[in-house]
């Protein structure tokens, strides 16, 4: 063999190993490829499962708590409809308007039912009321109403009385009013204007100590009833404790009250946002 054939054999030995280098990179990085998407798809498939699983476990946590709320009653005691629900809130921050109909929707309690001088409520929660006092009645608890309704001319008189007895007291007049509202609602700001609250048998912490009181707590959501102002949220209401006073609010929305342990003014808060 001549050199110069020697050469072009050397030249195309080195053509054939570059060639097969060239393609036994190509089928390295094949395989590489082929393995990063295997492996890529293992994780794609992976994240889908983990998120499922982590909602799922949201969605079991919040069925959880939406089953821990209880299947209320479509119907109360004596086939009262246990659905209906008054809840107007009415405080210092929230006066009745100035065109609010104070006597338009009012009935007149029956004697036997009252142990004090006034006598009338709303119409539509007498019903209620009615059944709760019997009800108390036959477990041998003597629950009379003691101040239901108030005309604005009655609060006005309560409230100035309030007012006067705290300057006696050695209170500031200018700070007289403020503390007078804490106990006597100033004249439009009045549950009781509305006829859906009443004081029973008495209005004093005295109440407190009673069977009357005792069986309230018991009983009386089941007819639609919460007492209204307790210490603890005075802050909120504004009032002071006031063991006497209850307002309808409807059965079932007075079971829920209770429940979440809130006032009036915290509940319709809740609504607004749910």
């Amino acid at each position: 063999m001549t050199k110069s054939q020697r050469h072009k054999a050397i030249v195309r030995r080195r053509i054939f190993v570059s060639i097969c280098a060239v393609i036994l990179a190509a089928v390295i990085l094949l395989i590489a490829f082929a393995v990063k998407a295997i492996v890529s798809g293992g994780e794609k498939d992976n994240t889908p499962s983990d998120v499922s699983s982590a909602q799922s476990e949201v969605l079991s946590e919040v069925s959880s708590e939406e089953s821990s709320v209880p299947s209320y009653p479509e119907t109360g005691p004596n086939g009262l409809d246990a659905n209906y629900s008054k809840l107007l809130l009415v405080n210092g921050k929230n006066p009745l308007p100035g065109d609010y109909d104070y006597e338009g929707n009012l009935t007149t309690i029956p004697d036997e039912y009252i142990n004090g001088s006034l006598k009338q409520v709303d119409k539509d929660v007498w019903p209620y009321m009615k059944a709760m006092i019997d009800a108390a009645w036959a477990d041998g608890v003597k629950l009379y109403v003691w101040s239901p309704y108030r005309s604005y001319a009655t609060q006005e008189m309560l409230f100035k009385n309030k007012v006067n007895r705290c300057i006696q007291n050695g209170t500031p007049e200018d700070k007289a009013e403020a503390e007078a509202a804490t106990v006597v609602a100033r004249p439009g700001t009045s549950e009781h204007h509305t006829g859906l609250a009443a004081d029973f048998n008495m209005a004093n912490d005295k109440f407190e100590s009673t069977e009357m009181f005792k069986w309230m707590q018991e009983h009386a959501e089941d007819y639609g009833f919460i007492m209204r102002y307790s210490g603890e949220k005075q802050e909120i209401t504004g009032v002071i404790h006031e063991s006497w006073h209850y307002r309808f609010v409807g059965i079932n929305s007075a079971k829920e009250i209770n429940r979440l342990d809130m006032c009036l003014e915290e509940y319709v808060e809740y609504l607004s946002r749910h």
